[in-house]
């Protein structure tokens, strides 16, 4: 049976033990000794070495009966994220207001051992499931990207790492692409032969101002985030680097604004200028029907819980953006947690409970 208390005490456990993106060893060794005590089988990759971190990605095995389904959550924690002093304040946990929580993700965790233990204590034959504990997530789902595909059998899973109460999948989620460029002019004294050089700054802030920014449309952004250029007052500026990024739940759309942007840069040759640019794919988006069997086992299962089912988009990424890219149909699945990423970070002890209760039944199937 699940048990409420035992679950708070488990997550407030979870998030006393500090995992920071590619450190997350401590909190990796005491998750893997928890699912060997649960009777899992238990593996971790060599993602960490190849990422710079100390722990690899945690792969776990629960043995059941049919095709297996994946249940997915992140170890790691943003900053502020050490020394975390959880307590009970009402209905929720919170934090001391010096720290993150870390609801975002070990809520997900919590939920995970807490279902795991139940079923255990009850001798349940649920399905087989796959479990995938990543690392180096929010810092750009680096885990994922590096994880070892061929431990994974599933073709449908759960990434449980959605804002959102219980009840909320998100079946939708962008494309997101970076760039990197650098924009050259020529220097020269800005007092005595200004004439001689060419601003790459002025030249950058034209080509800037030839384009839209901030939302295109109800499912496309374009954001220019990193500007830096210009080394004196005296000199006319000949290098200036810009950063930014293209978001978009239809690829078509990161297309028109990429063949755009490449359009107006290649005017400042034209002015004599030139330039170098980086383009970047962060992740694919994705897109889930309703009619998935992915979504409709985990609505039945919310159903049955009596939770009102609220399918949604977002223009964030998740660790489900590159399992659908390995072709994993995965959705992300709201789990309560509020104000993530802040020191306000806070989550309902009822939201965690269901949490439990959703894994639960996911695990035990029909």
């Amino acid at each position: 049976m699940l048990l409420k208390d035992r679950l708070v005490n488990t997550f407030i456990e979870l998030v006393r033990i500090p995992s920071p993106s590619l450190k997350e060893r401590d909190f990796a060794d005491y998750l893997k000794s928890k699912l060997e005590s649960l009777g899992l089988r238990v593996f971790e990759d060599s993602s960490g070495k190849a990422l710079g971190g100390n722990s690899g990605n945690i792969y776990a095995f629960l043995e059941g009966s049919g095709e297996p389904i994946l249940i997915s959550a992140h170890m790691d924690t943003v900053s502020p994220g050490e020394n975390i002093n959880p307590k009970i304040q009402g209905e929720y946990i919170v934090s001391d207001g010096t720290t993150i929580l870390g609801s975002d993700d070990k809520a997900a965790i919590a939920g995970i051992l807490e279902a795991l233990q139940a079923i255990k204590e009850e001798n349940i034959i649920g399905r087989n499931v796959e479990f995938l504990f990543s690392i180096g997530e929010e810092n750009g789902l680096l885990g994922a990207k590096n994880l070892d595909v061929s431990l994974i059998r599933a073709k449908e899973g759960y990434v449980l790492d959605g804002e959102g109460d219980i009840g909320t999948l998100i079946l939708k989620a962008p494309t997101h692409d970076r760039f990197y460029l650098y924009i050259y002019g020529k220097a020269s004294h800005a007092g005595t032969s200004p004439e001689k050089g060419l601003n790459a700054i002025l030249l950058s802030s034209e080509f800037l101002l030839s384009l839209p920014w901030g939302r295109i449309n109800d499912i496309t952004t374009a954001n220019i985030g990193i500007v830096k250029g210009g080394r004196a007052t005296n000199i006319v500026p000949d290098e200036v680097y810009l950063e930014g990024e293209f978001r978009s739940l239809e690829k078509e759309n990161i297309e028109t604004l990429w063949k755009n942007f490449v359009e107006e840069l290649s005017k400042i040759e034209l002015k004599g200028g030139k330039y170098e640019l980086k383009k970047e794919n962060l992740y694919k988006g994705f897109s889930i029907s309703k009619e998935e069997q992915v979504v409709k086992r985990i609505v039945s299962v919310l159903e049955k819980m009596g939770k009102n089912i609220r399918t949604i988009h977002t223009m964030g990424g998740s660790d489900a953006n590159i399992l659908n890219s390995y072709g994993i149909k995965t959705i992300n699945v709201g789990i309560g947690m509020e104000n993530p990423h802040s020191k306000e970070e806070r989550i309902k002890i009822e939201s965690l409970y269901e949490t439990a209760v959703l894994i639960y039944n996911l695990i035990k199937g029909e």
